[in-house]
């Protein structure tokens, strides 16, 4: 929970400034909304399954990541709404080769902060918090072990490098961790069990002003 907080209040001072900076005036940088997405690997750092007093391994194959977003730019500060799915085809559980996958659908506020470089590459760092739905669809030699889900908070940090193509256009490369409060799920057997997700994404990303 502290993680969320301090994600939210970085949300909050990048909306706050942003107005601020908006009525001081852009210093020439162009402003206005935009509209983009992003895709990219997404690697799973083996979460673990707790249930029943047991702490159960699994490990995934690396994944996709991709989503879209709306938002506004105030010339050094953005701020976004983001729609993102990550998925990844479950290895094995405790060493024994499992079918499946694992995957989160989440919906986020992001603020970022573009460090002005007066050229037209801008390093950039943020942070997100919203919620996500995170999935798990586990199957051993066709028997289902889990097929089940559940909403949870999310947050992520992101930074990364973004080029300015055009006035209007920017392509970035980045990297960012994104995280979940632990999914709470029931088995094929009936038992409840508790997973883990967060996840290290490298990605590449376009964004557009009209």
């Amino acid at each position: 929970m502290k993680r969320l907080l301090a994600v939210a209040v970085f949300v909050a001072v990048a909306v706050f400034s942003a107005n601020v900076y908006a009525q001081q005036g852009s210093g020439g940088q162009g402003t206005g909304p935009y509209i983009g997405g992003h895709f990219g690997l997404n690697i799973l750092p083996d979460p673990d399954i707790y249930q029943g007093g047991s702490v159960i391994n699994t490990s995934y194959d690396p994944g996709l990541s991709l989503g879209g977003v709306l938002g506004y730019d105030f010339g050094m500060l953005r701020v976004d709404g983001e729609i993102a799915l990550r998925i990844n085809s479950i290895s094995d559980i405790q060493g024994i080769p499992v079918d499946g996958n694992a995957s989160a659908f989440s919906y986020m506020i992001n603020g970022y902060f573009d460090i002005p470089t007066g050229g037209p590459v801008q390093p950039y760092v943020g942070g997100g918090i919203g919620f996500a739905t995170v999935s798990v669809d586990h199957e051993i030699f066709g028997f289902t072990l889990a097929d089940d889900s559940d909403s949870v908070l999310a947050y992520q940090f992101s930074a990364g490098l973004g080029f300015e193509v055009s006035p209007r256009a920017t392509v970035s490369f980045g990297y960012r961790y994104f995280a979940t409060d632990d999914p709470e799920m029931i088995d094929a057997g009936g038992s409840p069990f508790t997973t883990e997700y967060q996840s290290h994404e490298f990605n590449v990303g376009a964004r557009f002003m009209f």
